[in-house]
């Protein structure tokens, strides 16, 4: 098993922190698993993509994903095509673009949590909660990641993830 994902973010919304948590969580839970983030202009709100693989077996690529599994978007307005296996989208509404499209206000989960820095909502806690979801990645391993990875700022945004992870929809 090889899952490749694609994280289309702006800079700044967290996707690229989403990733490492992620990747860190698969290896608590036993698999392999890679994040590599793909900058443009260091800036934020300048396009950025991350990619996320995790597998049963060591993996040996070390370059960005082409074709990916799956998606998962920071914003719902970016145009990614579809015919992807599953995708995670920060929407309210059910929008369809992969076989199977999980999708949670990550913006409203932000804002009541605090993490907005200067009229950005920071989506890495809520949207690795949901990505971490449509995984089927534990929740108690993603908590471990946030703890391991955040240190004093972990609680808040385990407390987001988990939300995210629990209201979480799909179509």
């Amino acid at each position: 098993m090889l899952i490749e994902i694609t994280i289309y973010c702006r800079g700044g919304q967290g996707g690229v922190t989403a990733a490492r948590l992620l990747a860190t969580a698969a290896m608590i839970q036993g698999y392999y698993s890679q994040a590599m983030p793909q900058f443009g202009p260091e800036r934020r709100g300048a396009m950025v993509n991350a990619y996320l693989r995790i597998s049963d077996r060591p993996i040996r690529r070390r370059s960005k994903i082409k074709t990916p599994n799956g998606v998962a978007l920071f914003e719902s307005t970016f145009d990614v095509g579809s015919g992807y296996d599953f995708a995670v989208v920060n929407s309210s509404e059910p929008p369809k673009i992969a076989e199977k499209t999980y999708y949670v206000d990550a913006i409203a989960i932000a804002e009541k949590y605090g993490f907005v820095d200067a009229g950005w909502a920071i989506l890495s806690a809520p949207m690795s909660g949901a990505i971490a979801r449509a995984l089927n990645i534990k929740i108690s391993s993603l908590k471990e990641a946030i703890y391991s990875e955040l240190g004093g700022r972990a609680e808040t945004n385990y407390m987001a993830a988990r939300e995210a992870y629990e209201v979480v929809k799909w179509t």
